[in-house]
């Protein structure tokens, strides 16, 4: 299987942007922002990660497995059953931008620039910080237009499975909840303890995916039902910003 990386790599900005217009309607207008969240992608640092991200056949559908900022995901494998190269890349350039254009790299950045401007007493500094931060950004509507029709068909899609008679729905509607969240926490998220709570998130998932392999589950199945509240008990109050 191909990294998210080498999908990239493989692809001309171009051809994944024909892509990304034929498969999400995307305007013509944003297509500067796509081609340089592009290259910012390809330049991130490399890092190690486990799991798989797994493409679905319909491509319009949230992929398992991003459930992070995309310097977290740049070098997960990707497992697909589609051979154009072109498509995929678009699939994995729309959903890395459900958030932001933004990598965790630039959030962090800003943020410790911020975090030594009060920590340094520097007022003259912290105006100019916070005046810039208002200045109107480029192409900050069409951005914003981007991740509202993103998180519309997120929301399509997870709502799509209000299926009456089997219990397990219930639990697929908050683990897609989980995923959500996960990938804000994972890379945007401003509390020392982001990764950790992200981690639980993926817990929850993964005791929501063995919980519900059979609408009458066995033993095994109710323990890990048991485990799955007995974190959200415990922590899910906790995860916020």
């Amino acid at each position: 299987m191909k990294t998210f990386r080498e999908c990239l790599n493989e692809c001309r900005f171009e051809d994944a942007w024909v892509s990304i217009v034929e498969i999400f309607s995307e305007p013509k207008e944003i297509k500067p922002v796509y081609a340089e969240y592009y290259e910012k992608l390809k330049a991130l640092p490399h890092k190690s990660v486990r799991g798989v991200i797994e493409l679905q056949a319909v491509p319009t559908i949230y992929p398992e497995g991003m459930n992070g900022a995309p310097d977290w995901l740049i070098d997960k494998e990707v497992k697909t059953i589609e051979k154009d190269i072109a498509v995929v890349a678009a699939i994995l350039l729309y959903w890395a931008s459900l958030h932001t254009f933004y990598t965790s790299q630039e959030h962090d950045a800003d943020l410790f620039k911020y975090l030594d401007i009060i920590e340094s007493d520097n007022y003259k500094a912290l105006g100019e910080y916070l005046n810039e931060s208002m200045m109107p950004k480029p192409y900050r509507a069409e951005i914003q237009e981007s991740i509202n029709r993103k998180e519309r068909l997120f929301g399509e899609d997870t709502f799509s499975c209000l299926y009456t008679g089997d219990w397990r729905y219930t639990l697929y509607i908050l683990k897609r909840k989980l995923e959500y969240d996960m990938g804000f926490m994972r890379g945007f998220a401003d509390h020392a303890g982001r990764e950790r709570d992200a981690d639980r998130m993926q817990l929850c998932c993964n005791l929501i995916d063995g919980a519900t392999a059979h609408i009458y589950p066995d033993d095994r199945g109710r323990r890990m039902l048991h485990l799955l509240f007995k974190v959200l008990d415990q922590y899910i109050t906790g995860w916020d910003d």
